[in-house]
């Protein structure tokens, strides 16, 4: 369960308590978040809103580090800073270790690996200033065409996903960040995304307990520090049956937050919402009442306010008695909790990551990437037996390639070539383009780069009709491999293509492993940790 307070920071949270205004109470339920590092931005702001917890982004993480320093010397109460570092503290840009998408964790299905990064993610977090994380995801992956779960996700069984979860949130608590658990009531029913809508957890509440339960119950009991609902609704539990797309999101249903989570599940830890600016969340409420209604409902932080709007709209909403000066308090208590838990009222120096501790970090990365890789289907000869000096392509199918943070799979490219293969590269070829460059080349990489990304509402992988060709390829070169560096239920979709490998993500460490694999150098022995969908006759419900 939740770690008790220690006298001296319960004293802290009491006296600060007491100390505060309702604006500064108020204040204390914010969570700004600007994509900007100017002083001259936020000190103002803090004049105006004391708010209680504020992200942002710097051009490197030295950067952020002295901008979190200066920020955190001029608040009057020590702010909570949080970070997604959902695989590595490398998601802060250039910086810290980058593992394996959690769906790789979940392959590889190592505790102590899961140990070493969450110790590593803590420390590199810590380093730069941010003390909260979002981080485990612990959804369960059941429906393959969820766009938003998917690689985020350890698999869809409760019971690895609850012991890695656990295991990961522990050794990132234990050196001094809270680790927040998303995204409650579990996602990954739905095929939608609340980005774009309310989805929905359409499970009958005694099978939700059977699963998702199991899990929430897993991580409550191991002590999370925080939790992460989503604008994600759960009309059996909440009592719409009828109509469940009329069930409200998680983020502003009281019998969700309060009746479920805090009362039959027993948590006592801070509740945070989802992002605040998520249509599933926007097109619920007037714009002026969403605020109100989820601090109400049992919301104790809310993620992303709109610091010159959101501070007035709870401030009114309290002089117009739709939300009680004792809840604003109740949240207020429970923010000052889980920084006093974080000891953030001590004046504490953070050493950077020691050369030791760098080295042994960037092994385990790469030691959980060996680990994950998955043989979804190989005929004959997995490996290819190179010599040095043969001519490869390599081809990356996917329209998010550039945009995720390792240009076109760069990496996989530089270790072909370290190994004394000349290299050409296709990124979304036409068919016509993939057949000219296959007629000179000795081996042929198909690599699919298709990974969870807000709002794009398809996790399938996607072509035209002039760049298809890629799925045939291998009909008319002997040597082609496919790699799913990103959801492995492609699976289901391509034809029975002689080689494909799941590797669960393009973090570089992944990308390096499946060449390992691909090459002969190590065998691949992680375990598919999601169910493939199955084609069968049955009837469609068409009455």
């Amino acid at each position: 369960m939740l770690q008790a307070l220690t006298t001296q920071q319960s004293q802290w949270v009491d006296k600060t308590l007491s100390g505060l205004s309702l604006e500064e109470a108020v204040g204390q339920l914010l969570c700004i978040s600007q994509f900007n590092d100017s002083m001259d931005y936020w000190l103002p702001l803090m004049e105006k809103v004391p708010f209680g917890a504020a992200r942002a982004r710097s051009e490197t993480a030295e950067g952020y580090r002295s901008f979190l320093s200066e920020l955190q010397q001029h608040a009057a109460i020590p702010l909570l800073v949080p970070a997604n570092m959902e695989h590595g503290a490398a998601e802060l840009r250039g910086y810290g270790t980058e593992f394996p998408w959690s769906m790789g964790i979940g392959a590889a299905n190592d505790e102590v690996l899961v140990a070493t990064m969450g110790e590593a993610i803590a420390t590199e977090a810590r380093y730069v200033g941010v003390n909260w994380l979002f981080n485990p995801v612990i959804d369960l992956n059941y429906n393959f065409n969820n766009p938003i779960t998917n690689i985020r996700s350890m698999g869809d069984d409760p019971a690895r996903v609850s012991r890695l979860a656990t295991i990961w949130l522990q050794a990132m608590q234990q050196r001094g960040v809270a680790a927040t658990a998303k995204h409650f009531p579990g996602d990954g029913i739905d095929d939608r995304d609340q980005h774009l809508i309310t989805t929905i957890n359409s499970l009958p509440f005694d099978q939700w307990l059977e699963t998702y339960g199991v899990v929430w119950k897993a991580v409550i009991d191991a002590g999370v520090m925080c939790i992460m609902p989503g604008h994600i609704a759960l009309p059996d539990y909440q009592g719409y049956q009828a109509h469940p797309e009329d069930a409200p999101p998680a983020t502003i249903s009281r019998k969700i937050l309060v009746d479920l989570l805090r009362q039959e599940l027993g948590y006592d830890g801070l509740i945070v919402s989802d992002n605040a600016s998520m249509i599933g969340f926007t097109t619920r409420a007037k714009a002026e009442d969403l605020v109100v209604e989820s601090i109400a409902a049992g919301i104790d932080i809310y993620l992303n306010a709109v610091p010159e709007h959101d501070f007035d709209r709870l401030l009114q909403g309290v002089h117009d008695g739709r939300v009680s000066e004792d809840r604003i308090y109740e949240a207020a208590k429970r923010v000052l909790e889980m920084k006093a838990r974080l000891n953030l009222f001590e004046d504490v120096t953070v050493s950077a990551p020691s050369q030791e501790q760098q080295v042994r970090f960037q092994d385990a990365a790469q030691a959980m990437a060996d680990k994950s890789i998955t043989v979804l289907r190989a005929g004959d000869d997995l490996a290819f037996d190179i010599q040095g000096g043969e001519k490869a392509l390599t081809v990356t199918i996917g329209n998010l390639a550039p945009h995720m943070g390792h240009g076109d799979l760069d990496v996989f490219d530089q270790e072909l070539r370290e190994r004394g293969l000349q290299v050409e590269h296709l990124l979304n070829p036409t068919s016509d383009e993939l057949r000219q460059k296959a007629e000179d080349v000795d081996l042929i990489f198909v690599n699919l780069d298709n990974i969870p990304f807000a709002t794009l509402a398809n996790i399938r992988v996607t072509d035209t009709f002039r760049t298809w060709g890629w799925r045939s390829i291998y009909r008319t070169h002997p040597k082609v491999a496919y790699t799913a560096f990103g959801s492995p239920y492609v699976l289901h979709e391509l034809p029975p293509v002689p080689r494909l490998l799941g590797a669960y993500g393009n973090s570089g460490c992944s990308q390096r492993a499946a060449v390992k694999v691909l090459l002969g150098e190590i065998e691949p022995v992680g375990t598919l940790p999601v169910r493939m969908p199955k084609v069968e006759i049955k009837r469609w419900p068409i009455d």
